[in-house]
């Protein structure tokens, strides 16, 4: 039960919410989070690690940077959930405007580090 109730208070903040719909597209560095969310580096850097206590979030190191991304669930509702976050985003508009906001920043070259495996969310279909 203990482990739900991490995995619900990950899922009860908007700004938590929002992370992991873009983390559900690709891995994330903090400053490209923090560019596409337009918040303080240090209040994406606290929801990240509440994320990571949830199960819900891993992170990797590449030379300095640390990327961040959907981890993997172990128990059924985390599995339930990170379904939810890849497949019926789509419709939420807020979800289409960080994605949009995604790649302009990245046409732009306004992100920290390009991702060498990056697709620009709008080419899928």
């Amino acid at each position: 039960m203990k482990h739900d109730l991490h995995i619900f208070k990950a899922f009860s903040d908007e700004t938590r919410l929002r992370i992991l719909f873009l983390l559900a597209e690709r891995e994330l560095c903090v400053c490209e989070i923090v560019a596409v969310l337009d918040a303080p580096q240090g209040r994406i850097s606290r929801h990240l690690a509440q994320l990571k206590h949830s199960g819900l979030v891993t992170d990797r190191r590449d030379g300095t940077w640390i990327y961040y991304g959907l981890e993997t669930p172990a128990h059924d509702l985390a599995r339930r959930l990170v379904a939810y976050l890849k497949k019926d985003a789509g419709p939420l508009e807020v979800v289409q405007q960080d994605r949009q906001r995604l790649d302009d920043l990245a046409d732009q070259g306004r992100i920290c580090v390009p991702n060498p495996a990056y697709v620009p969310v709008t080419s899928k279909n």
